[in-house]
């Protein structure tokens, strides 16, 4: 047999083999899209049954009735969790009346969405940017006190409460306006301008810019203590080679765990800002649909929120793994 030929009775196909390194990646994605399948499934179950168990449960409080027997109220729940599933099965998210008529729960979630992600996504990347910037300061300052004001500022903002922050920039806004006749931004409303986005993208970059900026500082310290950076250094390379090809590529997953716990933190303080600041996202929308009873507005916002989270999860650990492979052999 030549050499490069095929045995006798192969086909072509036979030889079209997968490396074994790409089969093993391809079922690492497979199983992990599997489980995150799965997750959310049982997850969005257990939040839709719990939700509709939540809204007949606070129906009945507020009627005030004597008589509480919670089996019922619980098999009242199981039919409408019943019901909704089949409503799933057709891409039917169902309606809801708001301003004396009927709206679809999908359109109103796409656009609450839409208008919560850009808040987060400006907050994030600003947060991100001057977080590294001011990290990365205060680990290279030769001055100890400018670390020492950094991280001050830094766990200053880890520590303010995000309504607090909220209220004291909106009663600044207010005082602003009433002593000199001009209103510098706008206290409340929905709009694409700074006037409308300066306040809530400030308070929602707050703690993730406090956090990303500890992050750096702390990373940055163990980068720059590690054996690889003397041995570059060295070897005679520069600085600014040293900062660039070692140190900024190792800051790649301390970062992506900061944002990642950012990101988490700012979903869960989004309904208060929003609420705050009049901004009608999926924050303001779960917050009116709790205190109108509607259960399906509030399902629909609630498992956006959910499925992002999961999303999120897994982009973030797939970026991880990308930039250190070492990650998927442990």
């Amino acid at each position: 047999m030549r050499r490069g030929s095929l045995p006798h009775g192969e086909g072509i196909a036979s030889a079209i083999v997968l490396p074994r390194n790409d089969g093993k990646s391809l079922m690492k994605v497979l199983k992990s899209s599997g489980e995150l399948l799965f997750k959310i499934v049982v997850i969005s179950l257990i939040v839709i049954f719990l939700s509709f168990l939540g809204m007949l449960m606070m129906d009945v409080w507020a009627a005030r009735t004597q008589d509480f027997h919670f089996l019922p109220i619980v098999q009242q729940a199981w039919g409408q969790f019943i019901i909704y599933l089949q409503m799933l099965t057709h891409g039917d998210l169902g309606t809801v009346t708001m301003v004396g008529r009927e709206r679809e729960v999908a359109g109103i979630v796409q656009s609450a969405s839409l208008n919560s992600l850009g808040l987060i996504g400006m907050a994030l990347s600003f947060a991100s940017i001057l977080g590294v910037v001011m990290g990365v300061f205060a680990a290279l300052s030769q001055h100890r006190g400018q670390a020492d004001l950094t991280l001050l500022l830094a766990i200053l903002g880890i520590s303010a409460p995000t309504f607090l922050l909220a209220v004291l920039l909106q009663n600044l806004g207010i005082k602003y306006t009433a002593t000199f006749g001009k209103r510098l931004v706008s206290m409340g409303g929905y709009g694409w301008n700074f006037a409308h986005l300066a306040m809530p993208v400030l308070v929602l970059m707050a703690r993730p810019l406090a956090y990303i900026t500890r992050a750096t500082y702390v990373s940055m310290g163990e980068i720059m203590s590690a054996d690889y950076i003397r041995t570059a250094r060295s070897k005679g390379l520069h600085e600014r080679m040293v900062f660039f090809a070692h140190v900024l590529r190792n800051l790649g997953i301390p970062l992506l765990t900061a944002l990642g716990v950012s990101f988490r933190f700012t979903l869960g303080v989004l309904p208060i800002v929003e609420f705050i600041f009049a901004w009608p996202g999926v924050g303001l929308y779960a917050l009116d649909a709790l205190q109108r009873r509607q259960a399906y507005l509030f399902l629909g916002v609630v498992l956006s929120l959910g499925a992002s989270i999961q999303i999120l999860n897994a982009l973030l650990d797939w970026l991880n793994h990308r930039i250190d492979p070492r990650l998927g052999r442990a």
